[in-house]
């Protein structure tokens, strides 16, 4: 069954890697902003994948998508409300920015169950 704590506990703790992140990263000085937002939004995404199988060990990898397309969203929303930047405009890039996020976050959360099923013998479902 699919913890909705779980999946809250994990949506928290990647959003508050994400502003800590950000914020470090912001001191650093770093004049390609691209690069920037790329590696932060690489870092978590691959955090949501290995952090969704810990609350969620019935459904890992739907708890790993809804993770991504939850990110996903607040991203766009967040574009297009604090930077002004119209986003939902290009259908296109929505949906290769979905397909890319969730393909990286569920390739973490495989390769986190196939490590924890290798050294543990946990079970996941």
């Amino acid at each position: 069954m699919f913890s909705f704590s779980g999946f809250l506990k994990t949506l928290g703790i990647v959003l508050l890697v994400f502003i800590a992140l950000s914020f470090v990263l912001g001191f650093v000085g770093l004049n390609h902003m691209g690069a920037l937002l790329a590696m932060m939004y690489f870092f978590c995404y691959l955090l949501a994948g290995v952090l969704a199988p810990m609350w969620n060990k019935k459904t890992p990898y739907f708890a790993s998508f809804m993770l991504s397309v939850t990110l996903t969203v607040l991203n766009l929303v967040a574009a297009i409300y604090l930077l002004d930047v119209m986003v939902l405009a290009d259908p296109a890039e929505i949906n290769s920015s979905l397909v890319y996020n969730t393909a990286l976050s569920l390739l973490a959360t495989f390769v986190t169950v196939k490590i924890k099923e290798k050294r543990g013998g946990e079970t996941f479902a």
